[in-house]
């Protein structure tokens, strides 16, 4: 064992024990019902002991590096001076020491939380921006295709039920970011169903009230708003319970207001819609809801 190491450790020992015994003596930080006698002076002294060994902590808590200096004799003469200041407060020494430990302790906790729900933001922003670039891609691709062509057929609507019907289970996954993109993914695609193949809303949503369907027909909002849009989306609003999917609904209301299919006599009733998001809303969603809700202030103002 390294010399100086040996040297800080019987510093300690006497220091602690030595300041024990006089705050055992003179009464500096006891209980004033202990009986002077042998039990009582050995438990201080102990606990002197044990105070000391705090002090590298306490040192090393307010960055001092008196610890691993040892250029003179004076460093180990300042040391011992703060071992038996230790010890002769032992009490209120180790109780001083255990909670900044613990504030410590508590403030890191604290940190990673905070910048766990800044990670995890963040992500949903990256998966939501690169959603809007695929659906802007996908929307300029409809606008070229006549929409009379666009037929219902069987098999396209067998496909979306396919889709809807396995949606959970697709989206059961406990990585939270792959599950944003999984559903982003999902989303797009029946709704592009939807919208390629002219499949009636209503009848969809008639049929099937699943959250698979709910947020197929907020993405086919998206990508082919319409005069049918919003009434569409204010039945789906109440069914919807996933996060995710009532922020593709909210989305989908921003679509509808820069499009001009929401009038200022429907603007209220949409409000009151969206603030009923807030129930169990994440800081995603209360960022997007207060973001949906700045833009109906401009319809209604």
């Amino acid at each position: 064992m390294d010399t100086h190491v040996v040297i800080l450790i019987s510093i300690m020992i006497v220091a602690g024990g030595f300041g024990g015994f006089l705050n055992y003596l003179h009464g500096f930080d006891t209980i004033s019902v202990d009986k002077k006698g042998m039990p009582a002076g050995l438990r201080y002294t102990l606990l002197g002991i044990g105070s000391a060994f705090l002090v590298p902590a306490f040192l090393k808590m307010i960055a001092s590096d008196l610890v691993n200096r040892h250029s003179s004799d004076v460093d180990y003469l300042i040391f011992a001076g703060f071992c038996l200041i230790a010890a002769i407060f032992s009490r209120r020494f180790i109780g001083t020491i255990g909670e900044k430990v613990l504030e410590a302790a508590n403030s890191a906790k604290k940190a990673a939380e905070e910048a766990k729900k800044g990670l995890e933001a963040t992500q949903n922003q990256v998966s939501s921006n690169a959603e809007r670039i695929e659906t802007v891609k996908l929307a300029v691709d409809l606008n070229t295709i006549q929409k009379d062509s666009f037929q219902a057929n069987s098999s396209r609507e067998d496909a979306l039920q396919e889709l809807v019907d396995t949606f959970i289970s697709r989206t059961s996954i406990p990585d939270y970011a792959k599950r944003l993109k999984v559903k982003a993914e999902l989303g797009r695609k029946m709704g592009e169903i939807i919208v390629r193949n002219n499949l009636p809303a209503t009848d969809l949503l008639a049929r099937n009230q699943s959250e698979g369907m709910l947020l197929a027909l907020a993405y086919a909002v998206q990508l082919r708003p319409d005069e049918n849009s919003l009434s569409i989306l204010k039945n789906i609003s109440g069914l919807a319970t996933q996060l995710y999917t009532r922020y593709s609904i909210l989305v989908s209301f921003d679509t509808l207001a820069r499009n001009n299919f929401i009038t200022k006599s429907e603007a209220q009733e949409i409000e009151n819609i969206i603030k009923g998001f807030h129930k169990g809303a994440d800081d995603s969603l209360l960022r997007k809801i207060e973001d949906s809700l700045n833009i109906l202030r401009f319809i209604l103002a």
